[in-house]
C-alpha cells in the first residue's frame, strides 16, 4: 500500500503541475494617490502679500493658511523721522482745534497727534 501511494503521488503531482494546477501569485497593484496643491494669496493692508501651498487653504483678512501654518501680514513699525515724531509735536500750536495729523511713536503702529482745545497737538498711541 505504501508503495501505491507512493507511485501515485509521484504520478499526480507531476499531472497537476502540467495542467496548471499551481500558478504563480501576481502581487496586488499599489493604489496610486494624486493631490494637487493649492495655493491661496492674500494683499496685505500694507500692500504687501502674503502666501503658501498646501493640500487645504484659506485666507484670512491678515493671514493666510495652508496645511494648519498659518503666513501672517507683516506691519511694520515706522521710521521716525525727525520733524514727525510725537515727541516733537505734542505740545506745539495747531489749528484748527479739532484737527488730527499723523505722527511717529516708537514701537507703536498707528499713533495719532490730535489738536486739542487749548490749539496745541496731543499725541496718542492709539
Amino acid at each position: 500500500m505504501k508503495s501505491f501511494l507512493g507511485v501515485l503521488t509521484v504520478l499526480v503531482v507531476p499531472v497537476l503541475v502540467a495542467c496548471g494546477g499551481v500558478e504563480p501569485v501576481e502581487a496586488p497593484e499599489l493604489g496610486q494617490e494624486s493631490s494637487a496643491l493649492v495655493t491661496c494669496t492674500q494683499t496685505c493692508p500694507n500692500g504687501s502679500t502674503v502666501s503658501c501651498e498646501g493640500n487645504t487653504c484659506s485666507v484670512q483678512a491678515d493671514s493666510v493658511e495652508c496645511d494648519g501654518f498659518y503666513n501672517i501680514c507683516f506691519t511694520p513699525i515706522p521710521i521716525c523721522g525727525l520733524n514727525n515724531r510725537c515727541s516733537k509735536l505734542a505740545g506745539t500750536p495747531c489749528s484748527p482745534v479739532g484737527g488730527t495729523r499723523s505722527c511717529c511713536l516708537t514701537g507703536h503702529p498707528n499713533p495719532n497727534c490730535y489738536c486739542t482745545p487749548l490749539g496745541v497737538w496731543a499725541c496718542s498711541a492709539l
